[in-house]
């Protein structure tokens, strides 16, 4: 499998897509002049050999990499072999965790849809934080509803008083296209529960917060990526999604939309015939027919 990823330094080298690049993957960087423009392109190569199946980022990296596992099957048999392949872009499942995302995606540029999304990314983060610390700190589930009203109560009062820009300043942000944790934010509306919460609650929901934030952030950021996938397989074939086929290889072409819910799924399957072991086949079964009449013929001559 080949990985080639092209585009500006900031596209490249972000986390919206990463690329394996340690053993077994060789890994090459160029970068290269730009005709009209004095930014460079910047191009990751990076490839190795795949057998069964590989994951590529497993759950203990947390929600937020885009997962594309890929299985790859050789099935031998005595006169053919198939050969079977699939990918699964995971769907994002953006309309179920913040849906107002998608239209803040399409109409970029709308900074009042924007603050509202980033409270719905909050509070998405604020409630799985929350679910991933119920085994180590937990809390009464009342407590966490009453603490989760608490925070929609805060977003709606501000934006209803036309504030929602003055409680999610990120005038501090480095890169204005992430998505930040308002610590400061977060801090002071759990100070009215910290007498009914456990010792450093706050402290320990921001961190698990973290992987959640760094989640959308990837969703954010794979907003303008475009895939385009080959895959070649020997003998014919005889299935496959593709979008278009030229002799033994297989194009899709595919972008955000097409995952950002549901998982968008790879398929194709081959088979290579052995000719002469079809032809021995045929011959072996015909030599056992005529033996087969030739025996029977004498024993109704003997009877």
């Amino acid at each position: 499998m080949k990985f080639h990823m092209e585009g500006d330094k900031k596209d490249v080298f972000n986390n919206d897509f990463t690329v394996p690049m340690t053993s077994p993957w060789t890994a090459e960087i160029i970068e290269k002049g730009k005709e009209g423009s004095d930014e460079p392109v910047h191009i990751i190569n990076t490839e190795a050999v795949l057998n069964g199946v590989t994951v590529f980022h497993p759950s203990s990296e947390g929600p937020a990499p885009q997962r594309h596992p890929i299985a790859i099957e050789k099935k031998n048999g005595l006169f053919a072999t198939t050969y079977l392949l699939s990918q699964i872009f995971e769907g994002r499942q953006v309309s179920q965790k913040y849906p107002l995302m998608i239209k803040s995606m399409q109409d970029t540029g709308d900074d009042s849809t924007e603050k509202i999304v980033e409270t719905e990314i909050i509070m998405y983060c604020l409630r799985m934080g929350m679910d991933d610390l119920k085994n180590k700190l937990p809390i009464e589930e009342l407590l966490k509803e009453r603490i989760l009203n608490h925070f929609r109560g805060v977003f709606h009062k501000a934006e209803e008083e036309g504030n929602l820009f003055g409680i999610m300043n990120d005038d501090k942000k480095e890169d204005k296209t992430l998505f930040v944790l308002p610590r400061e934010l977060i801090e002071t509306n759990f100070r009215p529960f910290l007498d009914a919460l456990p010792d450093n609650f706050t402290k320990a929901c921001m961190e698990a917060m973290s992987p959640y934030i760094d989640e959308a952030n990837v969703t954010l950021g794979l907003n303008d990526d475009t895939f385009k996938f080959a895959g070649i397989l020997p003998g014919m074939i005889t299935h496959s999604n593709a979008d278009s086929i030229k002799n033994d290889t297989l194009w899709w072409k595919f972008n955000y939309e097409d995952f950002i819910n549901d998982d968008y799924v790879m398929e194709a399957a081959s088979v290579v015939y052995y000719p002469k072991r079809i032809q021995a086949a045929i011959v072996i079964g015909a030599l056992v027919i005529l033996v087969s009449l030739i025996l029977t013929s004498r024993k109704r001559k003997k009877s």
